[in-house]
């Protein structure tokens, strides 16, 4: 018999800043034809930088709700979204574009969204390298 040794999961109550939920929010069609919204969370696992851009990795949740607040369900996706850094005191702070988002089997235009620099630094998981030698400003997430 052959067996398979599988590494430990992390355990779910650990300080990792990358378990840290960023609010969301977004509106979709919902059944009825009239315009739901949608709120919820993104949990950050990794910030991307590659000369194609800057991308944001995580999982999406959100909850959906028609207009007169019934529930029409909740679905999570892990999903890579598009993002820009912004200067701001001091220090670059990564904003997710809006882009669309398969919840449900419906389609959420989620709004653009601001990620607190300490969670994407303490997703880079402490261990970052440059991305080109010389280049003080830009960092990329190490190979996992």
């Amino acid at each position: 018999m052959t067996v398979i040794a599988f590494r430990p999961r992390p355990r779910a109550d650990s300080d990792d800043p990358s378990g840290t939920p960023v609010p969301i929010a977004g509106t979709f069609r919902s059944p009825t034809g009239r315009t739901g919204c949608m709120e919820g969370s993104l949990r950050v696992h990794r910030l991307l930088i590659v000369p194609r851009g800057v991308f944001v990795t995580g999982v999406f949740t959100g909850e959906l709700r028609d207009v007169d607040g019934s529930l029409v369900g909740v679905d999570s996706r892990r999903a890579t979204a598009a993002a820009d850094l912004v200067w701001e005191r001091g220090g670059f702070a990564s904003v997710v574009r809006p882009f669309q988002l398969g919840l449900i089997g419906l389609t959420v235009d989620v709004c653009a969204t601001r990620i607190d620099p300490s969670l994407a630094l303490g997703a880079l998981g402490g261990g970052s390298r440059p991305v080109r030698p010389g280049s003080a400003d830009l960092w990329a997430v190490p190979p996992s």
